[in-house]
């Protein structure tokens, strides 16, 4: 029973994923350097949730291979820890609340990882979908606070 909610959340997972439109890839590490923390915090989260996609998306073949898995959660943890700390930067008021709506969606982006880690370890299923919706709506709210489309 265990075995088909694991599938049955990761076929849901897989199609609200392919439904969305494909990400621009985002590499941030050459990057020309931003005026303000508010644009590099956005874009650096963006950054992470893309990774954390990447990653999720191995979750569909079961079993998932544990070296591809560790690789991926390894490089969606180093750019959460990157837009940990773009987003810590001191902000103008203006900037604040949108710096606040991308940390607590870092917040969300960790705990999908730790869940979908479970997960591919077989010790836990995955509620990404659902989550990923509260993910898009801080991003968007941030980006919308700062002008960005």
């Amino acid at each position: 029973m265990k075995k088909i909610l694991i599938v049955a959340a990761a076929v849901a997972f897989a199609l609200w994923y392919f439904r969305q439109k494909p990400a621009e890839p985002v590499t941030t590490s050459d990057a020309a350097p931003l005026v303000s923390a508010g644009p590099t915090c956005v874009v650096e989260t963006e950054n992470a949730n893309r990774l954390l996609a990447d990653a999720s998306r191995l979750l569909v073949n079961v079993p998932v291979d544990s070296g591809i898995w560790g690789d991926a959660e390894s490089r969606a943890t180093q750019a959460i820890a990157r837009a940990e700390s773009a987003c810590s930067a001191s902000a103008s008021d203006a900037e604040g609340s949108a710096l606040s709506d991308a940390r607590e969606a870092i917040s969300l982006i960790r705990t999908s990882l730790s869940e979908a880690a479970n997960a591919a370890k077989g010790s836990g299923g995955f509620q990404g979908a659902t989550r990923q919706e509260q993910i898009d709506a801080r991003i968007s709210s941030a980006k919308s606070k700062l002008g960005l489309r």
